[in-house]
């Protein structure tokens, strides 16, 4: 089985307690299709990125990765045409350094909780990609990664919501 999962939300953020969208993602121009298989299944999830062209085979991520794994915001793929000519990542060529966090919330029915986590994480230089009520991604530059995962865990610890990073090796790839 073959699922398509396309995301045109524009990551945002606060920025001096005002609202305001990626600038790359204001900017983008196409939407970048990744493969994911899922082990346990054995079928095969497409998730599509919004994207900036920065030449014919070469795009950048303008969007917080919901599913995928070692991809962040800001990276740098090489992509191909599909036969059906949308452009498909090949493989990462820059890794931009940033950190992927997804975050869930049972029970979440309305934005306050998000709202609530952005103005805390104001001061980290945090962007956010909302899939539903109780689902974000959000993206941390390297250097506040670290206390933005201290942050999530201390919430998740109070029984608040759940995280996990999307980040399985260091920028550097280790």
């Amino acid at each position: 089985m073959v699922e398509y999962d396309e995301h045109p939300s524009k990551a945002s953020a606060l920025r001096d307690g005002r609202l305001v969208v990626l600038p790359d993602a204001e900017a983008e121009d196409c939407t970048v299709w990744f493969s994911a298989e899922r082990a346990s299944s054995g079928s095969v999830k497409w998730e599509g990125l919004l994207a900036r062209r920065l030449g014919p085979d070469r795009a950048r991520l303008c969007a917080i990765p919901f599913w995928l794994y070692d991809l962040n915001l800001g990276d740098e793929v090489e992509v191909l045409d599909s036969a059906e000519g949308a452009p498909v990542a090949a493989r990462l060529m820059r890794d931009a350094g940033n950190f992927t966090f997804r975050v869930r919330r049972e029970g979440s029915d309305g934005d306050d909780w998000r709202r609530g986590l952005m103005v805390d994480l104001e001061r980290f230089e945090c962007w956010f990609d909302v899939r539903s009520s109780g689902f974000l991604a959000l993206s941390a530059p390297s250097v506040h990664a670290e206390a933005v995962a201290n942050y999530l865990h201390a919430r998740e610890q109070q029984g608040d919501l759940q995280f996990e990073t999307g980040r399985t090796r260091q920028p550097d790839g280790s």
